[in-house]
């Protein structure tokens, strides 16, 4: 049990020291892999995140405004990365979202 709690906690502080270091951005592209492995189905070359997932719930899971988080989507929806649809998100370029997270 016990390293299952230090795991966890390691976890935490990983988020924790994310949201107060790395830009909006990055934390999205990371965000959006993190979902993608755990509620992806992938179709084709792309992978659809099978979690109907609001803009405001992804903003309070980034420490962001989901005017903000909307912005970013569509940057990384022009730059090929991703499509928005009306209940889902289709990553396009896992390649890309990588980049982008470690920035």
């Amino acid at each position: 049990v016990k390293p299952i709690v230090s795991r966890h906690l390691g976890e935490m502080f990983d988020q924790f020291e994310d949201l107060n270091t790395r830009p909006l951005r990055s934390r999205l592209a990371r965000q959006l892999l993190l979902l993608a492995k755990s509620y992806g189905v992938a179709e084709g070359t792309e992978v659809r995140i099978g979690l109907a997932l609001a803009q405001e719930d992804l903003a309070q899971l980034l420490g962001a405004s989901r005017q903000r988080v909307n912005q970013e989507l569509k940057t990384l929806e022009r730059e090929g990365a991703l499509r928005v649809e009306p209940t889902r998100l289709v990553l396009l370029s896992q390649d890309h979202l990588l980049a982008v997270s470690r920035a």
